[in-house]
């Protein structure tokens, strides 16, 4: 490591070299010419984040260089994982910023993509290589086993070349409603899966003691807090989402300004004039919902599909001994929609190859081991054989509450952490009592997944330095807060709508429109 800076927060796992790599396409170098020279396996140094892993952060150097040991014994490959502090993201990102400045990068880079502000004009600058040959000449798994999608996004293409590579993340799409299952029960209601039907239930809550707590005045229909977007289930029951874009008589132009948004924030203002959701939401924290939850304060809300574990632990409800929880689908609206999360490339981060790497070909037959064979998939899906699991008859035998697998949430090192390929959650998924559960829930997220225009659109230059016009949900821009003004009654539905309206297009949406409209015709409709 001589000559290289230290950025503050990180952390350095060096493997031990090998001598005779186990299996996998690692190549070896030779130093000198001698006949007993032994030759060393290929030295690949990969930069990237701790992502606030709890093993990552509190469990002994030595337990985490055993992962990475055995992880360079079956690649061949002499491997060093530096892992820079996560922080929410803001860490790594300014350790990352120095690391470009000093061209101090390593063999391989994890980035959030290659037009990222964290090293902004790296491609026109030649930090980054071009990877298009590399990749058909060495990496067959990587080409095939990542979709077509992810490859066409921007941010691991530019100008029709490809100088990034994915991480995926754990499913297409994960997000689901919850709703009390025992509640239901007790009304004598099915599943909601109309908005009227919907509203029935929360009625039924508000008339009702619900958790039996001898109060029959604190219970709510929908869990809503201040980050209104994680809590948004209704919006795509109108047919629109938060963050999207469609292409609208011409031109992109972002769903939050479309009537049929209006009709959604008009839904949730229903919900607040008749009491189905709290009162102060916008004060409540999303902290603060999980107790709120468990509390049997609240009758749904929107989680991840991997989260029905969690919810469904009868112990964790707080006097409730018959707590049951069920996962669906949000419920249709007017013209029959039912969406929630958008359409996503499937994209966690980015890896990039900087163009000071000596050996480029080998990271890449590195990566496409990862992505082809066998003892890669049980690595990163269950870790070390005889220390995280057992293999009999070629029959994985494996135990997720096992202390090696869940104290400091040990798997999350193998299965995310280190993982080049992004998470390996699903793989484990068979291995827990909810199974069936989870899997049925993300065939439900994806069926419920709203397609649009702006998939893969990179962030707008027009809108650095204006996050007020963000066109999600984010606290603090002019869409956030007209939806809690207008649901809260402190406008006027029709008239403050259109007021917003106007005001996000005269103060630099029209702008956002144009340049996102020039992305989609030289970028979507020139594919």
């Amino acid at each position: 490591m001589k000559g290289r800076s230290k950025a503050i927060g990180s952390v350095c796992l060096l493997a031990a070299a090998l001598t005779l790599p186990a299996c996998g396409s690692g190549a070896k170098e030779t130093k000198g010419a001698g006949p007993e020279q032994e030759a060393k396996p290929v030295k690949l140094h990969i930069l990237t984040t701790d992502g606030g892993g709890m093993f990552a952060a509190q469990a002994p150097a030595s337990e985490k260089e055993k992962y990475i040991k055995e992880l360079s014994r079956l690649s061949g490959y002499d491997l060093e994982y530096e892992l820079m502090t996560w922080g929410g993201g803001a860490d790594y990102n300014q350790q990352l910023a120095l690391r470009f400045a000093s061209r101090d990068l390593g063999d391989l880079v994890m980035t959030s993509g290659i037009s990222s502000n964290v090293h902004a004009g790296a491609v026109d600058q030649g930090v980054f290589l071009e990877l298009d040959e590399l990749l058909d000449k060495y990496g067959p798994n990587i080409k095939k086993n990542i979709p077509e999608v992810a490859w066409k996004s921007p941010r691991v293409l530019k100008d029709g070349k490809t100088y990034g590579i994915p991480i995926l993340a754990a499913a297409p799409a994960t997000r689901i409603m919850f709703i009390r299952q025992d509640w239901l029960d007790k009304l004598n209601m099915d599943v909601p899966t109309t908005l009227d039907e919907f509203l029935q239930f929360a009625e039924g809550v508000k008339q009702n003691d619900m958790n039996g707590d001898g109060d029959p005045n604190n219970e709510y229909a929908l869990a809503i807090t201040d980050n209104i977007g994680w809590s948004d289930v209704f919006t795509g029951s109108f047919g629109v989402r938060p963050g999207a874009w469609q292409m609208r008589d011409g031109q992109m132009e972002p769903d939050i300004i479309q009537p049929e948004m209006k009709e959604a924030i008009a839904f949730y203002k229903k919900l607040y004039d008749n009491g189905y959701i709290h009162k102060d939401f916008v004060t409540k924290k999303q902290a603060d919902r999980i107790t709120e939850i468990f509390k049997g304060y609240v009758g749904s809300y929107g989680a991840a599909a991997n989260q029905y574990g969690t919810f469904t632990d009868i112990t964790k409800y707080i006097n409730q001994p018959d707590a049951k929880t069920t996962m669906i689908v949000p419920p249709k609206g007017p013209r029959g929609e039912s969406y929630f999360q958008p359409q996503s490339e499937g994209i966690d981060f980015v890896w990039v190859i900087p163009s000071t790497t000596k050996n480029p070909e080998e990271v890449i037959k590195f990566l496409d081991w990862a992505w082809g064979t066998p003892e890669a998939d049980k690595f990163f899906g269950f870790g070390i054989e005889g220390h995280n699991y057992t293999e009999k008859d070629g029959k994985i035998e494996y135990d997720a509450e096992a202390p090696v697998n869940v104290d400091n949430q040990a798997s999350g090192f193998h299965r995310k952490t280190i993982n080049v390929r992004g998470s390996s959650r699903s793989s484990l998924i068979k291995y827990v009592p909810e199974e069936e559960h989870i899997m049925k829930g993300y065939e439900d997220a994806e069926k419920s997944v709203y397609k649009h225009d702006s998939l893969g659109m990179p962030p707008l230059e027009s809108l650095v330095g204006h996050p007020e016009l963000a066109v999600d949900l984010s606290a603090g821009s002019i869409f956030y807060d007209t939806f809690v003004k207008l649901v809260v009654g402190k406008e006027d539905l029709d008239e403050g709508f259109d007021k917003f309206v106007k005001e996000w297009k005269s103060r630099g949406g029209d702008q956002m429109i144009k340049e996102a409209t020039e992305w989609y015709t030289s970028f979507r409709q020139g594919q």
